[in-house]
């Protein structure tokens, strides 16, 4: 009788100290002697603050999850409307490594292109000295832009929803679109040089060609973070990521025009019937046919 007094006596003194426990379970309350000193409680459903205040008072819990800033918007799980395809991370992941590329070893060079871009008068000195690194580093920045223009074009299709005579969706569209790009930029290259041979203007249309090379270049960085939020994105609406994009591919392609009128007004041997026949044929021609083919 006088160890039960004794002991329960020693249980009052311990119930007066602040305790924490951590609790992960959903049984109900149950003892658990720790020790031969301490009498604690076990409930293991969530983290929770209890204390006894004076013998036999109630114990008093707090739930520190409670009162928190992240609110659920839905009660159940919500799916994506739209998934970036498995193929177009590696893609991305090609066009990067591209680019640190060449920011590590053409690093001097990469930053000559990018002053040329607003600079005429360098363009014009990196043609005539012909600097072959920087036409280098141009030529690989120019495949990297056959990538992000093909899958510009990609998204764009799918958004519109282009039918394009049996071509699926996937992978397979893509690289339509990425040898679709590559076809119609070699055979214009391929026009420009034979033209400045037939027309004694070799330098003329090697500056025009790099000017091409470049602005594209740079058009192609610009569009890349685009095209990952058309991939990724949940927060912008993608139409007017692609209205934008197309906006910046509108303001270079009148760029592009704009320093090859420049170049034909620097030349002694300029004829504005034949630029103006040029622009038509080349340039305005064929994005008009593009746009009516996929737009109308």
């Amino acid at each position: 009788m006088l160890a039960d007094t004794t002991f329960q006596q020693k249980k009052d003194t311990i119930l007066l100290t602040k305790t924490s426990v951590l609790t992960a379970d959903t049984s109900p309350v149950s003892k658990i002697n720790i020790d031969s000193s301490i009498h604690s409680f076990w409930k293991v459903d969530s983290v929770i603050h209890y204390s006894t205040v004076k013998k036999e008072a109630p114990i008093l819990y707090t739930d520190i999850y409670k009162g928190h800033l992240l609110h659920p918007s839905h009660s159940q799980p919500q799916d994506r409307n739209t998934i970036s395809p498995i193929w177009f991370f590696p893609i991305v992941l090609i066009a990067l490594s591209v680019f640190a590329t060449l920011r590590i070893f053409y690093n001097k060079y990469f930053h000559q292109m990018l002053i040329a871009f607003y600079n005429n008068n360098l363009t014009n000195q990196i043609v005539r000295d012909e600097n072959i690194l920087v036409q280098r580093a141009s030529v690989y920045l120019s495949l990297v832009f056959n990538l992000i223009a093909a899958l510009f074009l990609y998204f764009i299709s799918i958004y519109f929803g282009w039918e394009l005579g049996g071509i699926g969706t996937g992978f397979s569209r893509f690289l339509f679109f990425a040898i679709g790009v590559s076809f119609v930029y070699t055979l214009k290259f391929l026009v420009l040089k034979i033209s400045g041979w037939l027309f004694n203007l070799d330098r003329e249309m090697a500056t025009y060609t790099f000017n091409t090379f470049l602005i594209n270049n740079i058009l192609g960085i610009v569009l890349l973070p685009f095209i990952c939020l058309m991939a990724y994105n949940q927060l912008f609406s993608t139409s007017w990521l692609i209205s934008f994009s197309l906006v910046l591919a509108a303001i270079a392609f009148a760029y592009r025009l704009f320093r090859g009128i420049l170049i034909g007004f620097n030349t002694s041997t300029f004829s504005p019937l034949y630029l103006f026949l040029y622009l038509c044929a080349l340039e305005i021609a064929p994005l008009m046919i593009l746009i009516r083919i996929t737009v109308f």
